[in-house]
Order: structure tokens, then sequence, then C-alpha cells
């Protein structure tokens, strides 16, 4: 049994990653030369997480430190909640821009928790904290996702969105959050080399559009 799997996808090769240079690399399962969305693309990591008898799957970006990670510190987390992140939101108003820190209602609202480093062009580090933590959430940023076995086994990631690499981590925790899972932001510090989403692409708004038009229904 292993208790927890750290997995990433990357377009390229491990050895080149943010994430495989600053881990114990015995600690992370990388999909190299990844093309596939990431909706699929977890889907098959929860395929083998289940066939393995994994008890937590934890989902990261591979351009991300994890910088104070521990198994102790997950697992004093799940004794709280089902689905843990970084950064979220525990509520949500479904109206574009889909972002889940604006449909949370922005900067400084107090329905925003956690908080996320990112580098900047020199490689220096910059703190975006978004509120008080460990907290309940609906929505968490994908950036880092850890799940537990007993939610996996029964969410999976919706294929059907028609965005390749935006939205996953939005809609796999409202499923999880409607399912009656705790989802919550815990106090796990990633540095993200990369600024967010710097435009609303083609690829944003087809994703935007499926994710409102789908949960408007619910």
């Amino acid at each position: 049994m292993i208790f927890n799997m750290i997995f990433s996808a990357t377009a390229g090769k491990d050895i080149d990653t943010l994430l495989w240079k600053t881990s114990e690399n015995s600690s992370v399962i990388f999909k190299q030369n990844n093309k596939e969305s990431l909706h699929k693309v977890y889907n098959k990591a929860i395929d083998f997480a289940i066939q393995e008898n994994v008890q937590s799957l934890v989902l990261v970006h591979d351009d991300v430190i994890l910088e104070n990670f521990t198994d102790d510190k997950l697992e004093e987390l799940f004794k709280k909640y089902d689905v843990v992140g970084c950064a979220g939101s525990k509520e949500v108003n479904l109206k574009p821009p889909a972002l889940w820190h604006l449909m949370g209602g922005g900067f400084g609202s107090p329905n925003l928790h956690g908080a996320v480093a990112h580098l900047d062009d020199k490689g220096k580090k910059r703190m975006t904290p978004f509120g008080s933590y460990p907290n309940r959430a609906v929505i968490i940023d994908g950036v880092f996702m850890a799940i537990k076995r007993k939610v996996f086994q029964k969410i999976r990631f919706d294929e059907s969105c028609p965005s390749k690499w935006l939205f996953y981590d939005l809609d796999y925790s409202m499923q999880c959050h409607k399912a009656g899972f705790k989802v919550g932001v815990g106090d796990i510090l990633v540095t993200h080399d990369s600024p967010g989403l710097e435009s609303f692409n083609e690829e944003f708004n087809k994703g935007q559009e499926w994710f409102l038009n789908k949960w408007k229904k619910k």
C-alpha cells in the first residue's frame, strides 16, 4: 500500500522541470512528453492509483517547488478535509470571468483562503496571500490538489471540457463539494514559476462557457 502518490504531467522531460529539480526524484511520478488534456491524464493517474492501492493522490504542476510538503502535514490536513489545495474560495459566484479568486469575490474577499508564491523574471519569490488557512473551500487552484482515495474512487475529471489545460481544477473541486466531500485549503506552500493566466484566449473562453453552463444547471 502506498500512502501518497505525487503525480505531474509535463510536455517535455521530467529532468527539465522545476518540480524534478527541487524534489526527491523518487517521490514524483511524471507523465513525460504529455500531449493529452489534464482531465484525461489525471484520470489515468486515478486509474493507476486505484490499481496500486494508493491512499492519497497529489496532483501538482510541473513548474512548482513544494516548499513545505510532507506526508505528516497532509495526513493531519486529511483529518479535516477529503480534498486539499493550497488556495481556494469557500463561495462561488458563477459568472465570468470564471477565475476562482474572482468568483470568490476578488482580492480582499473573506471568501478567499491560502497563499501561493510566484517567481518573477529574475527568479525572486513574490508571495500572493489570499486569506487565512486552513479553511473550508468549494473550489481550489489546481497548482496543487491532494485527494483521498475514497474521493478519487468516486469522482473523476470531466473529459468533456473543451479546454485541455484549464477548468479541470474548478470542475473537480465543485464535483467533490456537491457530492458531499469536504474540500479545504491547508498550510501547503507552493512556489509557482508562472504568472498565471495572462489573457482570456480561445481556450479559456471555451472552457469558461462549458464550466458556467454545466454548473448553472446544477
